[in-house]
């Protein structure tokens, strides 16, 4: 979403958003609107993840958004939202998207990010409601997740804000994580993430 602060320790994090929020409102700043995603838009796309540092370069993100996103066309149209200016620039992301973090399939939020040039816009919360609000209308059992780490801790206050919880149960049997050290690294992350979350309220 924001630049990754990258001064800070690095452990991944899970969350889940066990009941929908019980308000879905937002305002855009004028001139910006949420559209389904539009092939023309791929390369801005990485190009965004790329500066966020979310992705290491373009040609390895070209090659992981057709692998993942354009060999689904008709999915891709459907489950990714983007935000564009009032010149039709790419100000944002999101999807909702297939994971398979707990071993089966399972919804999660994916690829959230804004242009740095378009922060403070309202953005990040449309993209997230209308991400959360696709994911309602899909009427699964299971609550839609996401994975994010400890840099992203300004994120993190939003996704707390709409309703996200901190995971802190068994490590998911495909999570990125040493098992061993799993309960205690989850319980430092958290710490480090609501300290930071406290010095930027």
């Amino acid at each position: 979403m924001t630049t990754l602060d990258k001064t800070i320790p690095y452990y991944p994090v899970l969350m889940e958003l066990t009941e929908l929020p019980e308000k879905m409102e937002y305002r855009l700043a004028e001139g910006y609107r949420v559209i389904p995603f539009d092939a023309r838009y791929s390369q801005d796309w990485v190009r965004l993840h790329v500066a966020l540092g979310q992705l290491a370069n373009f040609a390895q993100g070209m090659q992981y958004f057709k692998e993942t996103f354009l060999s689904q066309p008709e999915k891709v149209k459907k489950q990714m939202l983007l935000v564009v200016d009032e010149n039709g620039r790419l100000a944002g992301t999101s999807s909702v998207w297939e994971g398979e973090h707990f071993g089966h399939t399972r919804m999660r939020v994916h690829w959230v990010g804004v242009d740095e040039h378009h922060q403070r816009k309202g953005i990040a919360k449309a993209l997230m409601i209308e991400t959360i609000r696709f994911y309602a209308s899909m009427q699964v059992t299971e609550p839609l997740y996401l994975t994010t780490q400890t840099n992203s801790y300004v994120a993190i206050a939003m996704y707390l804000r709409l309703g996200f919880t901190p995971y802190k149960k068994a490590m998911p049997v495909n999570f990125q994580a040493d098992p061993k050290t799993f309960e205690k690294d989850t319980a430092l992350a958290w710490k480090l993430i609501m300290d930071k979350i406290a010095e930027i309220a």
